[in-house]
């Protein structure tokens, strides 16, 4: 265990210990970072400060709403059916493997998608768009699927969870499944979150 190092905003920091991203020695210009996951950890990285500029396209840079996560505002969410999301942000989170939210509004989207730990069927399960002010991202089902090798046998599990959150719990929590598609740059200068895809799915993306 080498530590954690605190990349979101003080005011959720454990007895609001100034976070790295807010004492580190960086220019304030400087205070930001960049993720870059694959499906192979060793081709997996992150960037502090800066993001990559060359092969990768900017899609949307967003606005920070509200600072305890890097949350911001989340439309709706869509698989066979549109799951409306008023009052509630996407909060985008480094530190969480999945995409995990309330059950309220969870269960509904993913009802009736069955992943098969065989990986079997995949290719026939539905694409799931989260869509950020007025940006839609939709994840098809090689995105959102985790497939999850051990002693030579793999296994395939649903990216997309629900779990049971107190009362004022109004985010979901975008993470890692997310990011292997969209690359998330954190920027606290301007506080603001921009996502990027590799040049060479973007154009598909941006038609």
């Amino acid at each position: 265990m080498d530590g954690i190092v605190g990349l979101g905003y003080d005011a959720i920091s454990v007895n609001k210990i100034p976070t790295f991203i807010t004492s580190s020695d960086l220019a304030a210009k400087d205070r930001n970072f960049s993720f870059y996951l694959k499906n192979n950890p060793e081709e997996s990285y992150m960037m502090i400060p800066g993001f990559e500029t060359e092969g990768y396209t900017l899609i949307k840079k967003h606005d920070v709403v509200e600072k305890s996560y890097w949350n911001v505002k989340l439309d709706s969410m869509t698989s066979d059916k549109e799951v409306k999301t008023d009052g509630y942000m996407a909060a985008i989170d480094s530190g969480t493997s999945l995409i995990v939210g309330p059950k309220a509004i969870i269960d509904p989207l993913v009802e009736g998608i069955t992943v098969n730990q065989d990986c079997s069927g995949i290719d026939d399960l539905p694409d799931i768009t989260f869509t950020m002010d007025g940006v839609a991202y939709p994840l098809s089902p090689n995105d959102y699927v985790v497939q999850v090798s051990q002693f030579g046998n793999t296994q395939c599990l649903m990216g997309i969870m629900s779990t049971a959150v107190p009362d004022g719990f109004h985010y979901v929590i975008v993470g890692d499944v997310f990011f292997r598609k969209y690359a998330p740059f954190f920027n606290a200068a301007d506080d603001t979150v921009s996502f990027f895809k590799s040049n060479e799915a973007a154009e598909e993306f941006l038609q």
